[in-house]
């Protein structure tokens, strides 16, 4: 049931709209009473709610915007409280005038992220679908954005309580064989307690395996370069973009620093990453920038390892570096010759062969990497860890009563996996938790 968890009346408000000349703005209020205080800026008062209204926005005499003005009552709104939406002109001018409005009614601007963490204060989303609200505005693809509106439509909170109740029923059982083990009733057998932890394992095994870890970097489609030093990766970086952005030189080591940039392509934005070649230095400099290129192939979505004629006898090397990390294998300066082995690509960054082809090679890959990898769930890396030491504790409890001994460890090994759950869900969080969650969303949500 909704209970309101503020303590004190906050009035807010944010464009929720980019802060760019448009067709339309949209403005967002929350707080106990904004309807009726916004009331006061209209020429007629709205008294109806969750419909649609056209009223002039007047302030000191003046007409300020004729808007489209929607009230919401709490509990029912995104936040839980009272809410206005007021959708404007897109004018800069209006913009201005509305936010002066606002400020002069006692309505404060809102921080980044406030909508959604009101409304999780108020019980109307799990702190998990908080997170997905989050990544649903950051995606950047049909396929992630997919999987996002699933999770803040409560997919993945539903499967998580669902084994939380099945986690709690079972250590009723094994306490009950505790408490009554003078009884002749065998709680675990009767139960089938090993059956069923066994189920929950394999269901909780079956979501990691089937999760999709989401990071700031891996929101951005992100294509690193990597390879040896002066196998043209910067040159190849260059004629991807179509102007030159990174320094090209055939002294190696010439590029010490991640260089990046953003292209759209077949309607998603790649962030191309420009790194240091691999190799061994006494360059402290060049160290630093080859350990960060290796830091940076975890958080890329796709690794391309550039290889030219001279290099060709590091492929394998290479290969078991990413192991199963996503990449493709590209052969660079065709221009000066054939390769000798088998490429996923074969291009010259100097006279534009393949650069077509190697561009659909890159979409084709990260958008498999969401279609075809079989992921249902769209995850943080805090979820992930969560999740694993969930397991660990059941594991160690299935160990407990299959050995039938410390069956009261076992009953507290359960406790452990429902409060990784309970953490996952909100129900119990860290204090600074939730300043570093929604402190990455826009203003206006």
């Amino acid at each position: 049931m909704w209970r309101s968890k503020r303590t004190r009346i906050v009035l807010i408000f944010a464009l929720a709209t980019p802060v760019a000349q448009s067709a339309i703005g949209v403005f967002r209020i929350s707080g106990a009473g904004c309807c009726e205080i916004f009331n006061k800026a209209l020429n007629k008062p709205v008294s109806d709610y969750r419909k649609v209204f056209l009223r002039d926005v007047v302030w000191d005499g003046a007409l300020i915007d004729r808007c489209s003005v929607v009230f919401y009552s709490a509990p029912s709104s995104y936040t839980g409280e009272d809410s206005v939406e007021v959708f404007c002109h897109g004018g800069l001018s209006v913009i201005k005038s509305l936010t002066g409005v606002f400020l002069h009614l006692g309505f404060r601007e809102a921080e980044p992220g406030e909508f959604s963490r009101i409304a999780f204060e108020n019980g109307k989303l799990s702190l998990n679908e908080a997170e997905a609200v989050g990544d649903l505005i950051h995606s950047e693809d049909e396929s992630r954005g997919l999987l996002s509106s699933e999770a803040v439509a409560g997919k993945l909170s539903n499967m998580i309580k669902a084994l939380g109740d099945e986690v709690d029923a079972l250590r009723v059982f094994i306490e009950g064989s505790i408490d009554f083990s003078d009884e002749d009733y065998d709680f675990i057998s009767e139960g089938s307690v090993d059956e069923r932890l066994f189920e929950v394992r394999s269901s909780l095994v079956n979501l990691i395996d089937s999760s999709l870890v989401s990071t700031k970097k891996l929101t951005k489609n992100r294509v690193l370069f990597f390879g040896p030093p002066n196998t043209g990766k910067s040159s190849l970086f260059n004629r991807m973009l179509g102007f030159e952005r990174a320094l090209v030189s055939n002294i190696p080591g010439t590029t010490r620093d991640l260089i990046d940039s953003e292209i759209f392509y077949n309607s998603i934005n790649m962030e191309l990453v420009d790194s240091a070649g691999v190799r061994e230095t006494d360059d402290l400099i060049e160290t630093k920038g080859v350990a960060l290129s290796g830091n940076e192939v975890h958080d890329s979505a796709l690794v391309l390892v550039v290889l030219d004629h001279h290099t060709e006898s590091l492929a394998e090397d290479f290969a078991s570096i990413l192991n199963k990390k996503n990449h493709l294998f590209v052969f660079n300066k065709s221009d000066e010759g054939s390769p000798k082995q088998v490429y996923d690509c074969v291009v010259s960054a100097k006279s534009g062969e393949g650069i077509q082809k190697l561009k659909k090679m890159i979409f084709d890959s990260i958008q498999n990497t969401y279609k075809g990898s079989k992921k249902t769930f769209i995850v943080r890396e805090r979820h992930l860890v969560l999740f694993q030491s969930a397991l660990s504790s059941l594991d160690a409890c299935i160990d407990k009563i299959s050995k039938e001994s410390d069956v009261d460890v076992a009953a507290e090994d359960l406790r452990m996996v429902r409060a990784t759950f309970d953490e996952f869900l909100g129900v119990k969080y860290p204090d600074e938790l939730l300043g570093d969650i929604f402190s990455d969303f826009c203003i206006g949500k």
